[in-house]
């Protein structure tokens, strides 16, 4: 049984690296590898279902459809339940959820299945972001996202590269492969219970929906919170698009299925070893947002490359490479600022994260298949709107950092 760790205590007891390197594994498996090993394995799946870009698109996007109706009141239940049982929940539901893609037979039933785990897994990282508030003081904040943040980004990494080239023909396909993924996040439901210590919680009748909607209200009075926000809109907007379309956009115009996955793998490989070093760099400058901004401004211009770079090998990955830089990095301190808006309590962290989990998965739902709709007007078109995105959260971030010093 894990040791009894007074809440007030957590930020300077030696178990919070331990939570540490649950929340790390947990982005790992739950979040990073299944994000972009189903990317990965589109080519695949298209094939067997005949599904077309348009309809990639949309299954690429339904995952976060839900998350942007699931995200408010999951930041609520967080609130209210304690971070420990809904990440049980959680896991055991994505697992489930997650699986039962595997058995998808047509698209239709690809995009229902694809839709159900959209209404659990988006709602997974708020739980790690608020775990890391309650663990590491603000001097550690930022280290401690970024460590987080390695763990999405090397799934991220492997599941690109790994998914549909390694673990699709030694599984059997790509339906043992995304039951494979479930059955992990269903594991991972079983070591939260035993790590995460227990808590005591005096008894609730019952949690008011009137009580949520006054916490929501609330929270939305931040204007820092809306500039977070908006920014994260066009940042997952831009990487869920960049990442869903590049390997069979490099498919499509004659690049083998090993160096397509590749690229994306240069993305995240990138991102992960800048990670740390960047998320700490905001330690010690004691400034987000500016860092955040830069990040965004990395991600346009690799965005943008990608556009002229056609079909040649090298810009391609120098591409590749600038975009995918800042990308963790953007995400690890997107939550440790969001925890630390001025005036904003600990009590309603949960609202605050899950206020912005429905930009953030607005911004997937919608950014990603009207990207891929551009494909018909030429196959590199859908960068310059992912770009575009990218350039409207770099100016949401600047634009507040001005009025602010004035």
């Amino acid at each position: 049984m894990p040791p009894r760790v007074e809440p007030s205590e957590r930020q300077n007891s030696p178990y919070r690296w331990v939570i540490l390197a649950m929340v790390t594994l947990s982005g790992f498996l739950a979040m990073g590898f299944p994000t972009t090993g189903l990317s990965a394995m589109f080519s695949e799946i298209a094939d067997s279902l005949g599904l077309d870009l348009i309809e990639i698109g949309l299954i690429w996007g339904v995952t976060s459809v839900m998350g942007v109706f699931t995200a408010l009141m999951g930041g609520a239940f967080i609130d209210y339940f304690g971070t420990r049982r809904t990440l049980v929940l959680l896991c055991l539901a994505a697992g489930v959820t997650g699986a039962l893609r595997g058995f998808a037979f047509d698209f239709w039933s690809l995009l229902f299945t694809s839709f159900l785990f959209g209404m659990f897994q988006p709602i997974l990282p708020m739980n790690f972001v608020k775990l890391n508030r309650e663990w590491f003081a603000s001097r550690q904040l930022g280290f401690a996202a970024g460590v987080m943040s390695a763990g999405f980004a090397t799934g991220l990494m492997l599941g690109a590269r790994l998914s549909a080239t390694v673990l699709s023909p030694l599984l059997g396909g790509w339906r043992a492969v995304l039951i494979f993924l479930g059955v992990c996040a269903i594991v991972l439901a079983f070591l939260w219970a035993i790590v995460h210590p227990p808590s005591d919680r005096r008894a609730r009748k019952g949690m008011e929906i009137r009580l949520v909607i006054a916490n929501l209200r609330h929270v939305m009075r931040f204007r820092e919170l809306w500039v977070i926000a908006l920014a994260v809109f066009g940042v997952l907007g831009l990487m869920r698009g960049l990442v869903g379309y590049v390997p069979t956009y490099l498919r499509e115009i004659g690049w083998s299925a090993v160096d397509a996955d590749s690229a994306v793998t240069v993305f995240f490989f990138c991102s992960l070893i800048s990670v740390v070093p960047i998320s700490h760099l905001s330690d010690r400058l004691g400034n987000r947002r500016l860092v955040m901004a830069f990040g965004t401004a990395m991600m346009t211009l690799g965005t943008a490359l990608m556009y002229f770079a056609g079909d040649s090998f090298w810009p391609v990955m120098l591409a590749m490479a600038i975009a995918g830089f800042c990308f963790d990095s953007f995400m690890a301190l997107k939550g440790a600022s969001i925890t630390e808006v001025e005036g904003l309590e600990l009590a309603l962290m949960g609202s605050a994260l899950g206020f912005g989990g429905v930009l953030q998965n607005l911004g997937m739902t919608v950014t990603p298949p009207l990207g891929n709709s551009l494909s018909t007007v030429a196959l590199n078109a859908p960068f310059l709107l992912w770009a575009a995105s990218g350039l409207f959260a770099t100016l949401v971030l600047l634009s507040y950092r001005r009025r602010k010093t004035k």
